[in-house]
């Protein structure tokens, strides 16, 4: 954060790297973009979803609407995406629009490793050996329903990048059911958050609460022994 909130636009080291809130007009520009953008891509579903009922396939068509990451539009002093591991750039809209479900809304973890297993499941198909996520078709008919204890996410880049931009070259960040939100860099530093109690990821607990570092420690380490690939099957000799 101290190496890039001070660091403007013109010295990013990409075209969509992150940098500094420090020019107030260039702040408003970009938000103003983004709404843009996000009217082009409103405009462009409307017209697939358009074309589905012009066919006659509505009520036979399952529909997901997600994104690969947000952007940080200001927070904690950002701009754009990049190697942080906060909710502007991590939690993105999951819609799922089942023509057999009801709507309704739920604040169950899920991750987008989860839809593959979610839409095989809602299609009565099965999944293949090893396949790693959960389907959520237990959320959409019950959106009060925990499909997830914890989340993890992984952050990887090349160490000669990693070294060029000052960031470390892994990251881990895990979610818990309860609020809780751990991450530890490779690097060694460590970020811990109480999502529910604090959703602007602004007062860090780390030395104010190490019981919770120690349990998200814990689940840290459950998820990504949970995250192995299985799918490579036994080793043969």
């Amino acid at each position: 954060l101290r190496h890039m909130q001070p660091t403007p636009a013109d010295r990013q080291r990409g075209w969509v790297g992150m940098f500094g809130a420090t020019d107030h007009e260039l702040v408003k520009e970009t938000i103003a973009a983004t709404y843009g953008a996000i009217e082009m891509i409103d405009d462009a579903v409307g017209r697939i979803l358009a074309t589905i009922d012009r066919l006659g396939q509505t009520d036979d068509t399952v529909v997901v609407f997600t994104s690969d990451h947000g952007d940080m539009m200001g927070e904690h002093g950002l701009m754009v995406k990049g190697f942080m591991p906060f909710r502007g750039v991590q939690q993105v809209p999951l819609v799922v629009v089942d023509p057999a479900r009801p709507a309704g809304r739920s604040s169950s973890l899920a991750g987008s490793i989860d839809l593959a297993s979610t839409l095989l499941d809602i299609a009565d198909l099965p999944s293949y050996d090893g396949m790693q996520g959960r389907s959520l078709r237990p959320v959409l008919d019950d959106p009060t329903t925990q499909v997830r204890e914890h989340l993890l996410i992984e952050d990887d880049v090349p160490d000669g990048l990693a070294a060029v931009a000052r960031i470390p070259a892994r990251c881990r960040t895990v979610v818990g059911a309860d609020g809780t939100k751990y991450t530890r860099h490779s690097s060694g530093e460590e970020q811990l958050f109480d999502l529910v109690a604090d959703p602007e990821e602004a007062s860090p607990l780390l030395d104010r609460d190490p019981v919770r570092r120690t349990h998200a420690l814990e689940m840290l380490a459950d998820a990504m022994a949970e995250c192995d690939d299985s799918a490579r099957g036994a080793p043969v000799g």
